[in-house]
Formats: C-alpha cells, structure tokens, sequence
C-alpha cells in the first residue's frame, strides 16, 4: 500500500477510536471536557443540563466512529480492487 493511503486509513482507525470513547466511554470524555457527571438526584433538584449531553455524546460519537470505519475501509477497498 502507498503512504497516502495508509495515512487516510490511520485518520479513519483515530476517528474510530474517538467515535467509540464519545459514544461508550463518556465518564472520560466529560473528565476531558470538564464537565463531572452528577447524581440524578441533583438532576432532579437543579437544571437537567446532563441527560443532553449524554445523548449529543452518544449520536455524535457513533457518527463520527462510522464515519471513520467507511473512510477507511472504502480507502482501503478502492485501492486493493
């Protein structure tokens, strides 16, 4: 394989791998935003700013990880056929 490509396709594996932290692993992600997970309880006494960003981390980490499987995996298909 020619450099180009092996460079698009570690761009799509780094995509995938953000994609899954953001949709799976969102205790760290929040820690890397700054933004602590509270206790429903506390959601429910104040301002429920957190079941949002569970979701938008959710929707956005499973694009983007998709986005990074096909970047790389057409990349790869198109150069080998």
């Amino acid at each position: 394989m020619s450099v180009h490509v092996l460079i698009v396709v570690f761009f799509g594996a780094v995509l995938a791998v953000i994609g899954f932290a953001m949709a799976f692993r969102q205790a760290f992600v929040r820690r890397l935003l700054g933004r602590s997970r509270r206790s429903p309880s506390q959601l429910s006494q104040g301002n429920g700013d957190e079941y949002p960003l569970t979701y938008i981390l959710r929707i956005a980490g499973i694009m983007i990880m998709v986005f990074g499987i096909a970047l790389g995996g057409m990349m790869t298909l198109f150069h080998t056929a």
